[in-house]
């Protein structure tokens, strides 16, 4: 059976347990089991299989080793690693879900060529049952704990080892707090070390918050301390990626809590109590991977996390071996002409303490003390591929240390230093720097609408915001359409922008917000009311349900209603998450521009008068962007019907030179930016400009569309736009060269 011909079933997935990823791709490295001296990685939820060992050959490509799917409609759930019978070879230790709850954790030996199952039950010291369905597995040493959603809001802990071949597990101690057992949010669990002691982090999300519970491992059936603490729009924990990881190498661990929304937390526990902080590791792409993931993303992803010292190469494999059989990392591309700048200090809070040449660096190349960056100008003798690596000395803080001679005591400081080995890829091209392009980059419009008879004629909204934001009020007949649209090609990376689109009247005295988060990169989409209409969560794959609709996003709902279903899809492609008779008093849209999609999402409701819309934008390092809409409405909102759809659109970047590019060029300007293909244009004549590129109004482009007078009907052909590169909504400024 081909696998366009494969269809899974509906997957509605209504939980209290937390949300299940089966499309999200968890990697777990590096390894050497067959000890060749090539790295291997586990893929979790991946296209091959549930479970899956592959090894990376030296050209980056996989090799599938051993796989493991699950019987009777079980799920893999999470996986560790630990050496539970003291051989010096890790067991793979696998936690499961299904309908049998008191087989839920296997384990699995290496046999020098494969993983093989232990056949023995497991035992527990006391006969306790473990009837439960764990959320995710954090281990620590050979102490292992795991997340009970339902229906005692806890997590279980317990020792696990093989005796003479047979598995042996003592018995499980029960851990919960009353903030955690009082909730709603999935549970999960991880654990870390701070100094000679080890703590278990009972964990759950609510809406824009985080309980935590912190309980020592010496005394597991006391929390520590609990506290509330904010998530600043983060959504969507990846439980299987939660880890402990001692970022600032003072010998402690913090607990690292990756999120869909590619932010990564670390959570820590200090004398002064628990403390949440954005990790530097934030926003880098480290997690958060699709099923469908290539080779390359992943390789890219695991050499990242090496990078960032979340991995350790492979015991006894050469840090150079376990790069080259990754993937090649290009640090820069240089033309003859061009010249190298590159800034070699870590993100970090320390400075430079002593830097060294590990290799015979390229004549003429060094190091500017002054500026911490590595300058150099290539010539015609460096043409093709340059190597280069040093070693860094980073100062993170001094220590004063004391003692005492034969004339009495002594003090000197000396410095804690962080050590650094770097090494990088210059490609050097054999051509001249090409004249300065000209490069025209699509728009891609956000767009957020109210329609509703609720808004007086007389009601005046404040706009509070920022280029590149607009705002527009349409009075059509009674009907008042508020709107909010930015054209995200006008923030520049790593920026953020705001707006408040407000009601003049005073704040009412009683306010539901809906909350919508959409993550461009991940295209994970979140919803949320506040207050719930109900405390349980719903994710809905469009993937899942018909392999066609793998564009669409991942949508996460909650407080809203319970009768969320994939039901229908119209001829016009149009998919319904939430469908009723129930009366209408307003219709809200959502748009937001994929890479080659728009997707617009309509909701019907009935409620209250909208008092203010506001929003933020963030820009990633990478050009992938993240928008947050919230809304209030006077009193009530009560969504009635949902429906979404993605419209294709054009979004080519063009670049325009003077002259034909020349031959050893093209090759390597064939790239791709985030969101959209590019495409050269050799040659431009000097008093014409291309029929592909008309020159517009930015006020006059994809005017807000009112709804109907009479009703508030749906009608997605009406919705229909010219591509959106067709449009410069700036004006044209040609180079020198050609005006």
């Amino acid at each position: 059976m081909s696998l366009l011909s494969y269809r899974l079933p509906i997957r509605l997935l209504v939980l209290c347990v937390g949300f299940i990823f089966a499309k999200d791709l968890h990697v777990f490295g590096t390894f050497d089991f067959n000890g060749n001296g090539k790295s291997e990685i586990f893929k979790l939820n991946g296209l091959a299989a549930p479970l899956e060992l592959v090894e990376l050959s030296e050209d980056g490509s996989h090799l599938s080793l051993w796989q493991y799917a699950p019987k009777n409609e079980e799920s893999i759930v999470d996986v560790k690693f630990a050496d539970l019978n003291s051989d010096g070879i890790q067991e793979l230790i696998v936690a499961q879900r299904g309908n049998k709850n008191n087989n839920w954790l296997s384990i699995f030996e290496w046999n020098g060529q494969s993983f093989v199952k232990n056949k023995e039950l497991l035992v527990n010291v006391g006969q306790t049952a473990d009837l439960i369905r764990p959320s995710n597995l954090a281990s620590f040493a050979n102490i292992f704990s795991a997340s009970i959603s339902t229906p005692s809001r806890s997590s279980t802990v317990f020792s696990l080892e093989l005796k003479e071949g047979a598995p042996v597990k003592s018995t499980s101690q029960l851990n919960t707090s009353p903030l955690i057992s009082n909730g709603y949010g999935p549970v999960y669990v991880g654990m870390f070390k701070m100094g000679e002691d080890g703590y278990a982090a009972l964990i759950s999300p609510e809406g824009n918050i985080l309980k935590a519970s912190i309980f020592s491992l010496s005394n597991i059936n006391q929390d520590i301390i609990s506290e509330i603490l904010p998530l600043n729009g983060a959504r969507v924990i990846l439980g299987p990626d939660i880890q402990p990881f001692d970022q600032n190498n003072d010998g402690n661990q913090e607990l690292l809590i990756p999120f869909a929304t590619d932010e990564i937390y670390a959570l820590a526990l200090t004398d002064s109590g628990i403390t949440f902080t954005e990790s530097k590791l934030s926003q880098s792409g480290l997690f958060g991977m699709k099923s469908a993931a290539g080779e390359d993303e992943i390789n890219s992803a695991i050499l990242n996390r090496i990078e960032s010292g979340l991995y350790d190469p492979p015991l006894g494999i050469n840090r150079s071996t376990v790069d080259d059989s990754l993937i090649i990392l290009v640090s820069d591309t240089l033309m003859l002409g061009d010249s190298l700048n590159m800034f070699i200090l870590p993100d970090s809070v320390g400075e430079l303490y002593s830097f060294k040449w590990s290799a015979p660096p390229p004549s003429g190349m060094k190091l500017n003390p002054n500026s911490f960056k590595v300058e150099w100008v290539p010539k015609r003798e460096h043409i093709g591929v340059v190597d280069l690596s040093y070693f860094l000395e980073i100062r993170l803080k001094e220590e004063l240390i004391s003692g005492e001679n034969e004339f009495g005591d002594t003090h000197q400081i000396y410095p804690i230093l962080q050590n650094k080995d770097s090494s990088f890829v210059v490609l050097v091209g054999d051509t001249i720097k090409p004249p300065k392009p000209f490069v025209l980059i699509p728009p891609r419009f956000h767009r957020v609408e109210i329609s509703t008879k609720d808004i007086k004629e007389t009601d005046r909204f404040t706009f509070d915001g920022e280029t590149p934001f607009s705002a527009t009020t349409i009075n059509s007949s009674g009907i008042i359409t508020v709107g909010v649209s930015a054209n995200l090609s006008w923030i520049k990376q790593d920026k953020t922008g705001a707006f408040n689109f407000i009601s003049s009247s005073e704040k009412p005295d009683s306010l539901v917000t809906l909350s919508i988060i959409h993550d461009l990169s991940n295209n994970i989409f979140y919803a949320s009311l506040l207050p719930t209409l109900d405390s349980l969560s719903q994710s809905f794959d469009l993937e899942g349900w018909d392999l066609n609709r793998y564009k669409f996003p991942e949508y996460f709902f909650e407080g809203f209603p319970l009768n969320m279903a994939l039901d229908s899809i119209t001829e016009n492609n149009v998919v319904s998450l939430l469908s009723s008779d129930e009366t209408t008093s307003g219709l809200l849209s959502i748009s937001s521009p994929l890479y080659d999609q728009q997707h617009r999402m309509t909701i019907s409701y009935f409620g209250g008068k909208p008092h203010a819309i506001r929003g933020d934008i963030s820009v990633k390092e990478n050009g992938s962007h993240k928008t947050l809409t919230e809304i209030d409405f006077e009193s009530s909102f009560s969504p009635t019907n949902i429906n979404i759809w993605l419209n294709p659109v054009s979004r080519d970047t063009l670049v325009f030179h003077a002259d034909s590019i020349p031959d050893t060029l093209k090759t390597k300007a064939s790239f791709r930016s985030f969101y959209s293909p590019v495409k050269v244009i050799n040659k431009i004549l000097p008093t014409i400009v291309p029929d592909s590129t008309t020159i517009e109004n930015p006020e006059a482009k994809e005017p807000l569309v009112s709804q109907p007078l009479d009703s508030l009907e749906i009608k997605p052909e009406t919705l229909q736009e010219i591509p959106d590169s067709t449009t410069i909504e700036s004006p044209l400024v040609l180079p020198d060269s050609i005006k």
